[in-house]
C-alpha cells in the first residue's frame, strides 16, 4: 500500500502543477538553435545558382550539408563547394543545353525540371554492393551524388559520362512520371529481377537489357535506354558507359535476340519523345553527343 500511496501523491502534485496558469510570460522571439533556419553570407556560388539555375529554370540548388535530405544512416560525403559551380556548368552545357537547342527555348526544362537539385559529394553505397548515383523524388527533387569526383578532363571522361548518364536517367524518370510511356513497353522483355546487381552489363545486353540495372524494373529499363542513348559520344572509353553503338555490339549484333530486343525498346523511346514531347530524339542525341565532346578538355 505504501508504494501505491507515494505514486498517487506524486501524480496529484504533477496534475496540480500542470493546472496552474502562468499569467506573466515572455514570448519566444528568438527561435531555438536549428529551428530558425540557416543563414549565411551569399557568395559567388549562391549568385551563380541564382543567375544560372533559379532565374532561368526555377530550380533551387542545395549544396550546403543537409543530411535530412539524404538517407541519413548512410555515410555520404558533403559536396566540396569548389566543385559546385563546375558541376552546374557541366549540367547546363551538356545536359540542359541540348534540350534548349532542340525545343527552341528554356521553357520545356523550366516546366519539367524538378524544382530542387540536391548535391552530395560521394555516392551512396548499399549493403548489396550496388551504388546510388542519383535519384528523382516524385518529380519534385533530383539528387546528384559524386559531385566531388567531377572532372572535365578527357582522361576522366568515363566518370564525366557516368554523371551525364545519371542526369539523363533521372530526368527520364521525371518525364515518365508526368506522362507514362506505353504499357506495351513492359511486355518487350521478361526477366526483370531484384538481383540485377549479380548480372554483368554485357550479359544483361545479351538478354535484351541495355544495362544490368535496367533489369531491376520496367521504369528503370525505360530510363536506362534514354540515358544510354544520350550519354557519351562515339569513340568513348570502355567501362560500361561506351557509346550506344558499342553497347549494341555487346548485345550480340544485328539479328541476335539481345540486339533485336534493345532495338524494339529504342523504337518505343523515340516514338514516346516524338508523340508526347514533340522532340526528335535522334536530333537531341546528336546535340548531346556534340556537347559532351566539346566540353571535355
Amino acid at each position: 500500500m505504501r508504494t501505491y500511496f507515494n505514486i498517487f501523491a506524486v501524480l496529484a502534485i504533477l496534475l496540480s502543477a500542470a493546472s496552474c496558469k502562468k499569467d506573466n510570460f515572455t514570448p519566444l522571439t528568438t527561435p531555438p538553435p536549428g529551428l530558425g533556419g540557416d543563414t549565411w553570407a551569399q557568395d559567388s556560388t549562391d549568385k551563380f545558382i541564382h543567375d544560372s539555375m533559379t532565374v532561368p529554370y526555377n530550380v533551387a540548388v542545395y549544396y550546403k550539408w543537409l543530411p535530412g535530405q539524404l538517407d541519413f544512416p548512410s555515410e555520404i560525403t558533403p559536396p566540396d563547394e569548389a566543385k559546385v559551380i563546375p558541376m552546374l556548368k557541366a549540367l547546363l552545357a551538356v545536359a540542359y543545353g541540348p534540350y534548349n537547342q532542340q525545343t527552341g527555348s528554356t521553357t520545356f526544362l523550366r516546366k519539367y525540371l524538378p524544382k530542387a537539385l540536391e548535391m552530395a559529394g560521394s555516392a551512396e553505397y548499399l549493403p548489396n554492393g550496388a551504388i546510388f548515383l542519383g535519384q528523382a523524388e516524385g518529380g519534385t527533387a533530383m539528387l546528384l551524388y559524386q559531385v566531388n569526383q567531377f572532372s572535365r578532363l578527357k582522361k576522366d571522361s568515363n566518370t564525366f559520362k557516368q554523371t551525364m548518364h545519371t542526369m539523363h536517367h533521372e530526368f527520364g524518370h521525371i518525364l515518365h512520371q508526368n506522362v507514362l510511356y506505353p504499357a506495351t513497353y513492359k511486355t518487350i522483355s521478361t526477366g526483370y529481377t531484384g538481383q540485377w546487381y549479380n548480372v554483368a552489363d554485357a550479359d544483361a545486353r545479351q538478354q535484351g537489357f541495355i544495362t544490368a540495372y535496367a533489369m531491376s524494373a520496367p521504369d528503370e529499363d525505360f530510363v536506362e535506354m534514354i540515358s544510354s542513348m544520350l550519354a557519351g559520344a562515339p569513340g568513348g572509353p570502355s567501362g560500361g558507359y561506351d557509346e550506344y553503338e558499342a553497347l549494341l555490339d555487346q548485345a550480340g549484333g544485328p539479328g541476335s535476340p539481345g540486339y533485336t530486343t534493345i532495338k524494339a525498346k529504342e523504337a518505343v523511346v523515340v516514338d514516346y519523345f516524338a508523340r508526347v514531347w514533340n522532340i526528335d530524339f535522334y536530333a537531341l542525341r546528336t546535340k548531346c553527343r556534340t556537347a559532351f565532346v566539346n566540353y571535355l578538355q
